[in-house]
């Protein structure tokens, strides 16, 4: 299992939007977690949330999706 940097683009496995891992400084309060902060723009909003790392594969930069 890979990590995930900051600023990649990733999906999860089972399909979905492509998100942008955010910086881990916002998840001090979980230290050791498998957990990925990720975000992504849906309807003119900005959408953050933790997802399992092991849920997430890499994506394309270039997608053709609206970018964070």
């Amino acid at each position: 299992m890979g990590t995930f940097e900051p600023g990649a683009f990733v999906r999860l496995r089972s399909g979905g939007k492509t998100m942008v891992v955010k910086h881990p400084s916002s998840t001090s309060q979980l230290p050791d977690t498998l957990l990925v902060l990720c975000e992504y723009r849906a309807k003119n909003r900005l959408v953050q949330g933790f997802y399992a790392a092991r849920d997430l594969i890499p994506a394309p930069r270039d997608s053709g999706r609206e970018r964070v």
